[in-house]
């Protein structure tokens, strides 16, 4: 028999990538990202060390893998729901990736604090930047709905406000990831902060939308 297709090859490198990403999501679920080590990963995937750093790279790359597809599942079921209201479009972020968390709470905050781990340690910081820059250009995506809309008035640049949404959105995220908040307060702050943020620039009548929607989730508890 004549050597693999590239093809082939590409589909079982697929596979055996696959297969490591979803060991190693199990391991951050059980026992956290600290516990997470390549040689445990490689004995629970059926590889080895090398084939590891061939197929991902290093156990922080290996995290910076499982956040980019966190938030690649994230952006698919924005675009799955095909949101058309801006004001809805706005907080989707906050909506939808709770809405994901909630199906595994253990995992996602390990995952979330691993990534947060690393932004401080400056391990592959530049890969970390860039997962934070998606993270605000979804964001940023919400407020452009709303200022096509012509719901804002255009004296703050959509991409600061973006800014300003993902910050508090991380803010709020690791008290959750800490347990210091439940996934529903996490919910309920995320979209006040977003309608904050969208109220520093909105019309007189958005702005009415705005105060009332942060009222209802202010009083409800």
């Amino acid at each position: 028999m004549g050597r693999p297709t590239t093809n082939v090859r590409e589909q079982n490198m697929r596979k055996r990538r696959d297969r490591l990403l979803d060991q190693a999501r199990a391991l951050l679920t059980v026992h956290g990202f600290e516990a997470l080590n390549l040689r445990e990963l490689a004995r629970l995937a059926e590889v080895t060390v090398p084939t590891i750093y061939n197929l991902i790279g290093n156990k922080e790359e290996v995290l910076v893998a499982l956040f980019a597809e966190v938030l690649t599942e994230i952006e698919a079921r924005i675009r799955d729901r095909d949101i058309g209201e801006p004001l809805a479009r706005a907080g989707a972020v906050a909506e939808i990736s709770t809405a994901l968390f909630a199906e595994d709470e253990n995992y996602y905050r390990s995952a979330f604090l691993a990534v947060e781990y690393l932004n401080q340690s400056g391990a592959h910081h530049d890969k970390v930047t860039q997962i934070y820059a998606w993270g605000e250009r979804m964001a940023t995506d919400g407020v452009l709905a709303c200022q096509a809309a012509r719901l804002l008035r255009g004296r703050i640049a959509p991409a600061l406000l973006g800014e300003l949404i993902l910050r508090s959105f991380r803010t709020t995220c690791r008290e959750w990831a800490f347990a210091q908040i439940s996934l529903q307060e996490f919910r309920r702050f995320a979209l006040v902060d977003i309608y904050i943020t969208l109220a520093a620039d909105a019309s007189d009548s958005f702005q009415t939308v705005l105060v009332n929607n942060i009222a209802a989730l202010t009083t409800t508890r």
